[in-house]
């Protein structure tokens, strides 16, 4: 019996050697790469053909964050010194620049409570700041630095981002000149409620990456290096990083530049798109839930209540995409829309006529 297993145990101890072999071998390889190269990052990058002055080519997150963080300004909201950089909070939160002669976009949040405003670009100079314009339903503000000329803006998308989008966060933190967090876009169209606030803000992205307090104000960029939102802030109200409308933004420079209205359009309403299967599992359409609506509103006034839900504006069919907000569908103030709702195992089609905030 003992000369029979002799076979079996020389093969259980070739296997064995081997086993340990491969597990020396490949903690060997393993500490090599580790000693050559550091510890293991994930690297995103995305194929670019043409735009932006590309002829094609692949550019990593890396590239595109130094190559558009000249455009990144940092907003002084209270007088910084010396004990405030060590211990801080500093008072200098993020903000990027929309036009040569100044203006910048950031978000309310950022300057809530602002003693002083004052802007610091990338080559070492200190403009004074005012408030140019804000829209509190988006969660954004535009500044201005007054006397800054020949600055290097930033451009808006013009395709809207959807979920799986390459999405990069670039911003200045304080004794740190760049930072960089990317991740793919999550979720599009949402509506959010910033924590220990009663403010719910909509049009909002969020994107898997870790939030960091710091980057509040800074722009969201694409695989172009185009914005794609604002960061925002939110605390733990969202999973992710939290990004506000970038068609808000665009539209209150347009208003500044004299290339829009002036008037921010409103619908009197809060809601969230539903996405299919949440559809589906509640028994309603596709289109936004209605959460809450403004007295006396738009929405008020064409008789919608919370719990209807907005299936059309118009010929516009509302998804993620294409939100129940007046400044994404593209509407104006005094505009006449036939807005349709489903409610109570029925669809409905009403006139609504758009507000101005």
């Amino acid at each position: 019996m003992t000369a029979a297993a002799r076979p079996r145990d020389r093969l259980i101890a070739a296997v064995v050697l081997s086993a340990v072999i491969g597990l020396v071998g490949g903690g060997l390889a393993a500490w090599g790469i580790y000693a050559r190269f550091g510890p293991v990052e994930r690297v995103t990058q995305q194929t670019i053909v043409g735009g932006n002055g590309n002829n094609g080519g692949t550019l990593t997150a890396g590239s595109i964050a130094q190559a558009k963080s000249a455009s990144v300004v940092e907003v002084i909201t209270r007088p910084v010194t010396p004990a405030s950089l060590v211990s801080g909070p500093t008072g200098i939160v993020d903000g990027f620049v929309v036009s040569a002669n100044g203006l910048v976009v950031s978000s309310i949040h950022a300057i809530t409570g602002a003693a002083t405003l004052s802007i610091a670009t990338n080559d070492g100079l200190s403009y004074p700041a005012t408030i140019v314009r804000a829209d509190p339903t988006h969660g954004v503000v535009l500044l201005q630095a007054v006397g800054a000329k020949g600055l290097t803006p930033l451009t808006f998308a013009s395709v809207m981002p959807t979920v799986g989008d390459l999405a990069i966060a670039v911003a200045h933190a304080p004794l740190s000149p760049v930072t960089l967090s990317t991740g793919t876009v999550s979720s599009v169209g949402v509506t959010v409620q910033l924590a220990g606030t009663a403010t719910a803000l909509i049009d909002v992205l969020t994107v898997d990456a870790t939030p960091d307090p710091r980057q509040d104000g800074a722009p969201l960029l694409d695989g172009n290096g185009n914005v794609i939102g604002v960061v925002v802030d939110a605390g733990d109200a969202a999973p992710g990083i939290v990004a506000l409308s970038m068609t808000a933004a665009a539209d209150l420079v347009a208003e500044a530049t004299g290339s829009g209205s002036t008037a921010v359009p409103t619908l009197g309403v809060q809601s969230q798109v539903l996405d299919p299967a949440t559809a589906a599992a509640a028994s309603l359409p596709v289109g936004a839930l209605i959460l809450s609506v403004t007295p006396g509103g738009p929405a008020a006034n064409a008789g919608l209540v919370p719990g209807d839900v907005v299936t059309d504006v118009g010929t516009t069919v509302l998804d993620a995409t294409h939100p129940f907000d007046p400044t994404v569908l593209g509407l104006a103030p005094g505009e006449s829309v036939t807005v349709t709702f489903f409610s109570d195992g029925k669809s409905t089609a009403v006139q609504l006529t758009v507000g101005s905030g």
